[in-house]
């Protein structure tokens, strides 16, 4: 997992392959000006979904893991937290499905506050939640960006 400010997204662009295309392409874009729904940036290898959704509490939401993609998340507006756990601490509730691409888990992990001013990238290794709220429900419009990494979870 990676954390840290849109002002230094570009700087990770050096990670390559469709990451690195993915950090190239939102450093480059004006995020707040991307319509609603699913861009396509490089067919299935690389796409952002622009999505508007309202918050949960963490007990309510699994956390995930994806076998094909990154997730990149960036929170446009509004405050969501987004959780992060170690699979070694979690424990499997659905068996992964390839058409969703997705595994889900139960178990503890931390948080951190997702604002208008980060992003966080989740490699397929790293169990992650996101819109959740550390209080009352509240919308959020995000990036949740899917980037295709060769070979899977390590």
């Amino acid at each position: 997992m990676i954390a840290d400010t849109l002002e230094r997204l570009g700087e990770y662009a050096c990670l390559g392959g469709g990451i690195g295309k993915a950090l190239e392409f939102l450093a480059s874009s004006d995020l707040h000006a991307l319509p609603e729904g699913k861009i396509p940036v490089c067919g299935d290898d690389l796409f952002l979904l622009v999505q508007r959704r309202r918050t949960c509490p963490p007990e309510e939401e699994p956390f995930e893991t994806h076998r094909r993609y990154a997730d990149i998340h960036i929170t446009l507006e509004g405050e969501e937290w987004l959780g992060y756990a170690p699979l070694a601490d979690l424990s499997p509730l659905a068996p992964y499905s390839p058409g969703k691409d997705c595994e889900t888990f139960t178990g503890d992990g931390v948080f951190f506050r997702g604002s208008p001013d980060r992003f966080f990238l989740f490699f397929p290794w790293d169990a992650h939640k996101a819109c959740i709220t550390m209080g009352e429900r509240s919308d959020v419009r995000k990036i949740v960006v899917k980037a295709a990494v060769g070979g899977g979870r390590l």
